[in-house]
């Protein structure tokens, strides 16, 4: 973990980051996975290539693990459904920055976030703890 969640979301505990498939280019096969969110609630990843901290982003009860220039994985917004949870297949080859698609190159790292919408108790937003990957 790059950037530990220290407040609860309305779930009753931290939503948590974790990945599987291969961090290697060549093999295209990364899955992002956020857990422990509250049920039946939109979200989606972001990430970037530069680490931070920003304590409650825009009025978000959580905190921004990432800088710079962010990624947003908005066209695989989901639903976190009764589980809590929420899961994304990333093209590696497609990382969409704001600035357009980039593909990751070996030996870069990549830091990775989940935002999610939150009642808690009125509406708001709250994100998993970060994930870093240095890719092969």
């Amino acid at each position: 973990e790059m950037c530990i969640r220290d407040s609860a979301n309305s779930s009753g505990g931290p939503a948590s980051m974790s990945a599987i498939g291969s961090d290697a280019v060549a093999d295209n096969n990364l899955v992002l996975h956020a857990e422990g969110m509250p049920t039946n609630q939109f979200g989606y990843f972001v990430a970037s290539l530069t680490q931070g901290f920003v304590p409650n982003p825009g009025g978000s009860q959580g905190n921004l693990c990432i800088l710079g220039n962010m990624a947003r994985f908005n066209s695989q917004i989901a639903n976190s459904g009764a589980g809590g949870s929420i899961s994304a297949l990333i093209d590696i080859n497609a990382i969409p920055l704001g600035t357009g698609p980039v593909g990751i190159a070996p030996g870069e790292t990549w830091n990775f976030q989940a935002w999610f919408r939150d009642l808690n108790p009125t509406t708001t937003s709250n994100f998993t703890d970060g994930i870093a990957i240095t890719f092969q």
